[in-house]
């Protein structure tokens, strides 16, 4: 499985094996008892104390990938931003997405051929695109 984070792509592989590695500090019993609205706090604590997350700790940032993806239905891609001005995690700014596969497929290859996304190339194939699908249904 591919997910998106910011500016990388993950790829998690099987999620179950990835949740059950022992890299976790909760016992996957309780995986399911984590409420969506923790997990996006436990996202915003940690882009608030490290902003580059994805690239300074991809083995954590794989794991919180893997739980979002497991406890979202649905999300595959996340936009997590923190404001110059905050002072408090929950200044975070979250928004998830359900990226269609190809286009997640398209973002892996250029970040192998690549080594890294640009933020204008994830924006025009993933946040601005889902904007402009947001206000067509409006």
């Amino acid at each position: 499985m591919l997910f998106l984070f910011n500016d990388v792509v993950f790829d998690l592989g099987d999620l179950v094996s990835l949740l059950n590695d022992g890299s976790l500090p909760l016992p996957v019993a309780e995986l399911d008892k984590l409420e969506p609205g923790q997990l996006m706090d436990l996202v915003r604590e940690a882009i608030f104390t490290q902003p580059d997350l994805p690239h300074v700790r991809e083995d954590q940032t794989r794991h919180l990938c893997a739980l979002l993806a497991y406890r979202i239905e649905g999300a595959n891609g996340l936009l997590a931003i923190k404001p110059d001005e905050a002072t408090h995690y929950r200044e975070v700014g979250l928004r998830f997405a359900n990226i269609p596969m190809v286009v997640l497929a398209g973002l892996w290859a250029s970040q192998v051929d690549q080594g890294r996304l640009s933020v204008n190339e994830v924006n025009s194939e993933v946040w601005l695109r889902t904007a402009e699908d947001l206000r067509s249904t409006g």
